[in-house]
């Protein structure tokens, strides 16, 4: 008989006012139960914390006030049991078990940082982008700004998303993942392996990847791993409200990797766009805000 010890993983996720989902995620979670060490839920001063009881494996962090996504992530990498976590927004699930794909290659490769897989819409109608390469300057103006509703199929959103227009079936080489569904390691090079809480909300996946990878460490996408994502749903929050989180978070982003002058130049498109999508809501007489 074999006494092999089974690897464990800390699962973490985040609750702003959408514990529904979360109660299905966390159903969902017993596909792969033998392998669940915890599942921290961390709350930011939700108003139906109250329905998240804590149960079996269930670790739940109250905040008094909404910390944003990435300081709520790091609560809950501090208080983890595992040298593996798996994160994941309250509005995905699982279907089948074919993330331990995923958990499988990061547990047997010490070199692997982080891995995520494919993140499908509900009832498989499609699938969500959730692999990008490095993101420059000409991404931020046509990726990062409105311009990429007017030119969808520009060369610089096709470099930037690992899956447009590409047939991926193996695992590959990433810059960053999709903060919906990360596994990653508690820590690299002995260093605790922590999100920049400047971010709010938004980006902070993309700034993860890119340390992951500074370090020397990959990032895989691996597309036979899947979760279904909903989307738009775990923020709990007002479209106004999220908007002007992704309004300070794209800026932070590219000061923080670009040089002065690209970031200067692009914080200055951000912020003119800004200001025209505010004129151009007060003509409509339509809430932007």
């Amino acid at each position: 008989m074999s006494t092999k010890k089974i690897q464990k993983v800390s699962v973490i996720t985040v609750n702003y006012n959408v514990a529904k989902h979360i109660k299905r995620l966390i159903c969902s979670l017993k596909k792969i139960d033998k392998i669940i060490k915890e599942i921290i839920v961390v709350d930011n001063n939700s108003n139906d914390v109250h329905s998240l009881e804590k149960g079996r494996k269930i670790v739940l962090i109250k905040n008094k006030t909404n910390f944003g996504f990435a300081k709520a992530v790091n609560q809950g990498i501090k208080v983890s049991k595992c040298d593996i976590i798996l994160l994941i927004n309250p509005d995905c699930y699982l279907e089948n078990t074919s993330i331990l794909s995923s958990l499988n290659k990061i547990f047997s490769d010490k070199n692997i940082g982080a891995i995520g897989g494919r993140l499908t819409k509900p009832a498989h109608k499609g699938f969500q982008f959730s692999a990008n390469n490095k993101a420059n300057f000409l991404t931020g103006i046509f990726e990062f700004t409105n311009l990429k509703k007017l030119f969808p199929e520009n060369k610089y959103t096709k470099m930037f998303w690992v899956e447009k227009n590409r047939n991926i079936k193996h695992p590959i080489k990433v810059e960053s993942l999709c903060g919906a569904n990360i596994i990653f390691r508690k820590s690299l090079d002995n260093k605790l392996n922590i999100f920049d809480e400047r971010y709010f909300l938004y980006m902070e996946d993309m700034d993860f990847g890119n340390k992951i990878n500074s370090l020397g460490y990959k990032v895989i996408f691996n597309p036979s791993s899947e979760i279904v994502h909903i989307g738009g749903k775990s923020s709990g929050s007002k479209y106004g409200t999220v908007l002007k989180h992704w309004y300070k978070s794209r800026k932070i982003y590219f000061k923080k990797h670009l040089n002065i002058v690209e970031s200067s130049i692009l914080s200055l498109i951000f912020t003119i766009e800004e200001l025209l999508l505010y004129i151009f809501h007060k003509i409509k007489n339509t809430s932007n805000v």
